[in-house]
């Protein structure tokens, strides 16, 4: 399913609030349970290499659906989806232009939020890592169905002293990550229920509606996008770095949250600091989880 906001050889040309005026509601909510428990959203541009093991994995935890943002990839989104045979669980939408992040947020919840009990927004180089038993995110949500969210602590892995690109899965080729005290992984990614949210805030946190709030694993309230690490039941592996030459395509690429210019020096900092520990946690998250199987 693929969706347009604006058109996809044009800039994108109206305001935050006209685009949501124009796209509010664009499909009428069902009444009843939601069609998904769990689903993912991600922003996209010119990550079509990572797509499928991105999508292998998030549906191996428990994904049932993907809404995907093309912020105008040169090879269109929609079309890697339907070759990768994605094409009935993934819906695809058309957002080109700058400091989208927050927008495509907002643009999901308004028109699909209705259809998922729970959506983990997340960018295309990071991991949910469920730490229960079964490997199983839907499982483990179970116990927050009371929150508004559950804020997810990321952890930053490095390069692993790869210069150049390396063949095969990234999560067997990147396995070593920063202390979790190192200060970027202060930040957290949002796993919310849409109808308790009132708006998307930053590409990171959400404002909730009242009576609702989003919790760490430990039941304990997060109010904005920073707060202490925690990782004991679940964590976000963040393939930050990767090798050099794929941090020199992220440079080119640009930020879609923000109008900041990536340098390169960003990439030495963090992996100086960032193939401390060795992490196989989602490797063995794989190992139970495969193949994939009912939740």
């Amino acid at each position: 399913m693929a969706f347009i906001i604006g058109k996809p050889d044009k800039a994108f040309m109206f305001s935050f609030k006209n685009l949501l005026s124009k796209f509010r509601n664009t499909q009428a909510p069902v009444e009843g349970e939601p069609a998904h428990y769990l689903s993912v959203c991600c922003i996209v541009k010119d990550e079509n290499d990572y797509l499928r093991e991105w999508l292998d994995y998030h549906r191996q935890i428990g994904a049932e659906h993907f809404y995907i943002y093309d912020n105008g990839s040169k090879q269109p989104v929609r079309e890697v989806i339907q070759m990768l045979g994605y094409g009935e669980l993934a819906t695809v939408t058309d957002i080109p232009g700058q400091n989208m992040h927050v927008k495509a947020y907002q643009h999901c919840l308004d028109n699909f939020g209705y259809r998922s009990r729970w959506i983990a927004f997340i960018d295309m180089d990071e991991f949910i890592v469920p730490k229960n038993e079964s490997a199983s995110l839907s499982q483990l949500l179970e116990k927050y169905e009371r929150y508004g969210g559950l804020g997810v602590s990321w952890l930053i892995f490095g390069s692993n002293g790869h210069i150049e690109k390396p063949a095969g899965s990234q999560l067997a080729n990147f396995t070593r990550r920063s202390e979790a005290s190192f200060p970027p992984n202060r930040h957290i990614k949002s796993i919310v229920q849409p109808r308790h949210v009132q708006s998307a805030f930053k590409s990171h946190y959400f404002k909730f509606k009242p009576g609702f709030f989003c919790v760490n694993e430990h039941f304990v309230p997060i109010e904005e996008a920073l707060t202490d690490v925690s990782v004991d039941t679940i964590q976000l592996n963040h393939y930050y770095c990767r090798s050099l030459a794929e941090y020199r395509q992220k440079v080119d690429r640009g930020i879609s949250d923000t109008k900041r210019k990536r340098k390169l020096e960003e990439f030495h900092n963090h992996d100086a600091e960032s193939n401390v520990v060795e992490d196989l946690t989602i490797l063995e998250v794989l190992a139970k989880r495969d193949p994939i199987r009912n939740v």
